[in-house]
């Protein structure tokens, strides 16, 4: 937290007065969840419509990939100086300052439809949105401490991941209904490719048996290029109007924190960023938490970028698999937000419903891996149901994961915390993805290394010992009255009930 932050917020534990929750706090919330909309909306510009955007501008498989990846490694450089300016200017200049640069970003990519323009400046936007998705991204625990109660901080840190899921989630939609697909006066001809793939253009797939096949076509054959291009541009237009009227909304009015804090763990002084960063290095409990969390979910995010790869072998098509994608990621936010909401009632239960999920959900990749390998029948059906539900429990981990690192690290910053814990699933997909240049691996790894992850996430859940710091301190506050008068300590319950609402 800022100084400023911390010399306003101390006198309520000095002086026992009562919380505060405002009104306010839910536009806070939607600005926040919007920016992580808007982020995760242009991070997956690309991916959903690779087959238009290959055909108009000429670009290949790797190169879409790498705008996604670009961002990636653009967070994990940033994410350590970013997450200390967040702790020295406060939430509201560091929220100012992610999404003016998502709209420098995608404000780029609109000067231009020219291919080797585009494809640079579109290089620059995966840099900026990727820098600028580290407060979104880092900081849901962090709105939800400085903001809301203990009785609503587990379902405001979800609900910023429901927004988050949202922005993935949309922008398949966005991608296969808004952008035309190629329309070829030969779509049914193919050819196997055996020579120097970098001599060759058109659009590539894998098919069953791990073999790169390419749909032979040059621009001369693709004969809605002008619309393609046009329904494109102005999907750009339209992710650089929505971030524009986002940086708008959050210069008018963004405070950085309430006037009084919504309870008594937020007005603690959190500890001084390079002594935050030596904390956390000492935390084991912290470390396994992050890495059990982490792993699964940096290898399910590329997993589930490649899934129409992986879903081929199995009879669905791109477009099912796009819907697939969409199912899995709203139904994971919607879960996030029952979880939470269950997580506040039941209070230091976190750690429990931790393991349900990677549980259940390392049974479902299991399944899954199961009928792709051949080794049960395939049934679109139990496709669907194996995929959403492992996709759902995944997500609805990382909101739940939030909280629990935040309890563990406290009195460290929550945005500490956050930004440790994404950058381990930035690192953790990253490793993932690289794995597939190695030459001759083909795919079919990839649904047993997901549910190998998830297993490890489940293994590690067992062993760290949870503790809740930041919440014993909000339901229990033993106020030592002994300085002057020698007279006992005082102990006084701090109850949700007592919270003052304006």
């Amino acid at each position: 937290m800022s100084e400023e932050a911390d010399d306003s917020t101390t006198p309520l534990l000095s002086t026992g007065g009562q919380p505060k929750v405002y009104a306010r706090r839910w536009y806070i919330l939607i600005i926040f969840g919007m920016t992580n909309f808007t982020q995760n909306l242009v991070w997956n510009t690309w991916g959903p419509i690779a087959q238009s955007a290959k055909a108009v501008f000429g670009w290949s498989d790797s190169q879409i990939g790498q705008f996604a990846n670009i961002g990636n490694i653009a967070y994990l450089v940033t994410v350590v100086p970013v997450c200390y300016l967040i702790e020295r200017l406060g939430l509201r200049k560091a929220i100012l300052g992610c999404t003016l640069l998502i709209f420098i970003g995608t404000g780029l990519r609109c000067i231009t439809y020219d291919k080797e323009a585009l494809t640079w400046l579109s290089y620059v936007c995966s840099v900026l949105n990727g820098i600028g998705g580290i407060v979104p991204f880092a900081g849901p625990s962090l709105v939800a401490n400085t903001w809301f109660p203990l009785s609503e901080r587990a379902t405001a840190t979800a609900v910023s991941s429901v927004f988050m899921y949202m922005g993935i989630g949309i922008s398949y939609i966005i991608g296969t209904e808004w952008v035309s697909s190629p329309v070829q006066k030969n779509s049914t001809n193919q050819i196997n490719i055996t020579a120097d793939i970098g001599s060759i253009t058109g659009f590539s797939s894998w098919n069953s048996e791990g073999t790169l096949f390419t749909s032979n076509y040059s621009d001369e054959e693709v004969t809605n290029l002008v619309a393609m291009r046009t329904d494109i541009m102005n999907m750009l237009y339209s992710e650089c109007g929505l971030a524009g009227l986002l940086f708008l909304f959050s210069l008018l009015y963004l405070p950085a924190k309430p006037p009084t804090p919504p309870s008594t763990s937020a007005s603690v002084q959190r500890t001084n960023y390079k002594e935050s960063l030596r904390s956390v290095a000492r935390n084991g409990s912290l470390i396994m938490l992050c890495l059990a969390i982490a792993i699964p979910n940096g290898v399910f995010g590329s997993w589930q970028a490649v899934l129409d790869v992986l879903l081929d072998p199995v009879g669905l098509d791109q477009s099912e698999a796009g819907w697939l994608g969409f199912y899995m990621t709203i139904a994971g936010g919607v879960s996030g937000l029952l979880i939470g909401r269950f997580s506040d009632i039941f209070l230091r239960n976190t750690k429990f419903f931790l393991i349900l999920m990677n549980g259940a959900a390392t049974l479902a990749y299991v399944w899954f891996s199961l009928m792709s390998s051949g080794i049960i029948p395939i049934s679109k059906v139990q496709i669907y149901i194996a995929t959403i539900i492992g996709g759902m429990l995944i997500n609805a981990s990382l909101p739940l994961a939030f909280e629990m690192g935040s309890e563990l690290a406290f009195p460290v910053s929550e945005g500490i915390v956050g930004g440790l814990l994404t950058c381990l699933i930035n690192l953790s997909g990253i490793i993932f993805l690289l794995v597939l240049l190695i030459p001759d691996i083909g795919t079919s790894w990839m649904n047993w290394f997901l549910a190998g992850s998830v297993f490890l996430g489940f293994v590690l859940l067992f062993l760290f010992p949870a503790r809740y710091r930041r919440t014993d301190i909000d339901v229990v506050v033993q106020v030592n009255d002994d300085e002057t008068d020698n007279s006992p300590n005082i102990s006084t319950t701090i109850k949700e009930r007592s919270t003052i609402y304006e």
